[in-house]
């Protein structure tokens, strides 16, 4: 493992991100820290004041902890200290200042454009040309295309759910790098749900509620991500709907993002739920292996790396649900690789991300293997374990077979043994039969990587 706390602390904080359901929290209580020291028994964090200290100690020490300690390969305690180099940067949790006074974006032309990306709180990786679209995507892509063109006009509000980690973020903040990049003087800013809590009441304790509604009621685009979580907090419902009233009625764009529909979000005030649905409403699914392995190839090109299409291949074959979990397996192997001079063998490509056939035996038994196939083929694990040898058990036990050979490594005598089978010689013809199979028949070929992706989602 290197020994550089910069590139070990990076690669942690790709696993963090992928752990932690919001993109915006993460964002809140981690781009301002550090890995200060890195002994025998200890890491020492550094952020940047004692707030931030306090709230990753009762919220995500375990994470920290387990997450650090995997990277580096031993157990570790952490510990959380002030870093100087931290400190005089700007916390955007304790920073109350609501002025409505100065813009929220200033614009000079002699300022970086990067500049305007930060005080809207946007990232600056994320636009439309680095954006990969496939078929799980697409509708989802067209709606952003269209609002990024007539924001206020197109689809208003756009409301984007998904599961974790497939892109969500990414594309409500293109919009506004697109809006930006047209206009650099739009007022725009993007936040969760939870910020807009902590900003309302910093406000009501300062008495500068007149101030909070000016910030947020004179904006040209407001994207809220993790709006589901608004169903909490009674009285931030009531100042959302009088604040997405005012900009819906002066023509000012909202996107809100989602991990569910509105009519899922549990709790939620009716005449907000009405709201919600008076634009589009478009959902991101998983990402198909095509979208996968260009996004992969996509991130390679972007950082100017290289490795092997065997490698990009395997993850983009076993990393199926999460995209953000893609590009954090992603940077983990690049490091490696590089720390090896190019020279990751597949084997380790498995071990490191902890995909090898050990790894997948420990965490995925057998009998899991069997009912995930029995499910998708329509028979029973008790069918495919018995004597029935009717044509579509027989087909969904050499499944099985070849499933538990090819991918889990099992001898073929126990894999016998698995499928209470006298003779490993059934096995044997089983294996050979479904890669033949697979061989000639690209639509069996799909639906036995489909039975894969489905077992590895087990992970």
């Amino acid at each position: 493992m290197t020994d550089n706390l910069a590139d070990i602390w990076k690669i942690t904080l790709a696993q963090i991100e992928i752990k932690i359901d919001s993109p915006a929290h993460f964002k809140t209580w981690f781009q301002n820290t550090s890995l200060l020291e890195l002994s025998d028994k200890e890491g020492k964090i550094g952020v940047n004041n004692s707030y931030t200290a306090d709230w990753l100690r009762k919220h995500h020490y375990n994470t920290i902890t387990k997450t650090l300690s995997y990277i580096v390969g031993r157990e570790l305690e952490i510990d959380f200290n002030i870093d100087e180099k931290l400190a005089n940067k700007r916390n955007p949790v304790t920073d109350n200042s609501v002025s409505a006074s100065s813009p929220l974006l200033s614009y000079s032309p002699a300022e970086e454009n990067i500049h305007v990306l930060k005080r809207a709180s946007l990232n600056e990786s994320y636009n439309f040309d680095n954006y990969i679209v496939g078929p799980s995507n697409k509708l989802a892509h067209a709606a952003a295309k269209s609002v990024s063109q007539k924001p206020g006009f197109s689809y208003n509000p756009l409301f984007i759910y998904g599961d974790t980690g497939l892109g969500k973020t990414h594309l409500a903040q293109a919009i506004a790098r697109e809006i930006l990049e047209r206009d650099a003087t739009s007022k725009i800013l993007y936040i969760s749900s939870e910020r807009f809590l902590i900003d309302m009441v910093n406000a009501i304790r300062s008495n500068r509620s007149t101030q909070f509604r000016e910030k947020y009621r004179t904006l040209d685009l407001l994207i809220i991500d993790d709006i589901q979580f608004i169903y909490k907090w009674k009285e931030t419902q009531t100042e959302f709907f009088h604040t997405f009233n005012v900009l819906y009625n002066d023509k000012k764009q909202i996107i809100l993002v989602s991990d569910r529909p509105p009519e899922e979000i549990q709790n939620l005030e009716g005449r907000l739920r009405s709201r919600f649905q008076g634009g589009m409403t478009v959902d991101i699914a998983k990402p198909d292996y095509e979208t996968r392995l260009a996004i992969l190839e996509k991130k390679i090109e972007q950082v100017g790396g290289d490795l092997p299409d065997y490698i990009l291949d395997f993850i983009a074959s076993n990393i199926s649900d999460n995209i953000r979990e893609l590009e954090g397996a992603l940077q983990k192997i690049a490091l490696f690789n590089n720390m090896k001079d190019g020279d990751l063998s597949l084997e380790e490509v498995k071990h490191i991300l902890g995909r090898d056939d050990q790894n997948k035996r420990k965490k995925i038994k057998a009998p899991q293997v069997i009912k995930q196939v029995a499910t998708e083929l329509n028979v029973t694990a008790k069918d495919i374990k018995g004597p029935r040898r009717t044509a579509d058990v027989a087909f969904a036990r050499q499944v099985c077979m070849y499933i538990l050979r090819e991918d889990f490594s099992y001898k073929l005598e126990d894999v016998a043994s698995l499928l209470n089978r006298k003779d490993h010689t059934t096995v044997i013809h089983a294996v050979d039969k479904i890669k033949s199979k697979i061989m000639l028949d690209e639509g069996f070929k799909d639906q036995v990587n489909l039975i894969r992706e489905k077992i590895n989602e087990l992970y």
